[in-house]
């Protein structure tokens, strides 16, 4: 079965390293996923960049800004970084946190930084998102918001669906809102893959639904997801039928 056309099947994290480069490409060929989102501030985007050039399989590429790890690309305050220089996502990856107008400025040269060295490598992007969801944090969603509509791509949901926590969704729907009402929206509806395949693949109406992957190899050499193997699993068991 190829994957139906009301589910984009995206791969994040192409950049990290040579593993994950491979594991995507390899995904792309098998026709596991039909979309993905490129680091540029890791150690694999030059190999990336290449492989986007080389193999018309990698296809509907999309930004993954990564404020979480490695380095930044531009002077951004040490505030957000490690001892080392890498970030700290300790430091970004919260929820309370406020932005001053200082921060706020150079959070959105950054964001441009990464999204701008795809551009100069001439990778065509579509879409953004960001790397352990940052971007829908409420000090960074206005940014994300910015840059979207400022580099016209379309914009990675919150997840759709209730965790259980009644703040959390109507926080998320909001968002999610604003980016639908920017015309942004890169899907309808973001959810799990388990999600994904019980409620969107019956008889319900097919809204577009994004569902996210991390490919890579494991120590075996075979190929995985390196956050939900059990998720991977069932969508190659659903592809098969």
């Amino acid at each position: 079965m190829r994957i139906p056309e009301h589910i984009i099947a995206n791969a994040d994290d192409l950049g990290f390293d040579s593993n994950v480069n491979a594991a995507i490409l390899a995904s792309f060929e098998r026709g596991y996923i039909n979309s993905t989102s490129l680091m540029t501030n890791m150690a694999g985007f030059e190999e990336a960049a290449e492989l986007i050039h080389s193999k018309p399989a990698i296809k509907n590429i999309g930004i993954h800004v990564n404020l979480a790890e490695g380095k930044p690309l531009t002077n951004v305050r040490g505030d957000f970084l490690d001892a080392d220089g890498n970030w700290d996502v300790y430091k970004t990856n919260k929820v309370t946190a406020r932005l001053n107008v200082a921060a706020k400025t150079n959070f959105m040269k950054e964001i441009d930084a990464q999204v701008n060295k795809a551009l100069s490598q001439k990778i065509p992007i579509s879409h953004l998102d960001s790397h352990l969801h940052l971007h829908t944090l409420p000090c960074f969603y206005k940014l994300f918001l910015t840059a979207a509509k400022q580099h016209k791509l379309k914009l990675r949901l919150a997840q759709t669906y209730n965790e259980g926590s009644v703040l959390k969704y109507y926080y998320r729907k909001y968002i999610n809102s604003l980016f639908r009402k920017n015309g942004l929206g890169y899907t309808d509806r973001f959810e799990t893959v388990e999600r994904c395949l019980e409620h969107y693949t019956g008889t319900k109406p097919r809204l577009l639904t994004e569902v996210m992957f991390h490919p890579r190899f494991d120590e075996a050499g075979d190929l995985t997801d390196n956050f939900d193997p059990a998720a991977f699993r069932n969508w190659l068991e659903y592809l098969a039928k």
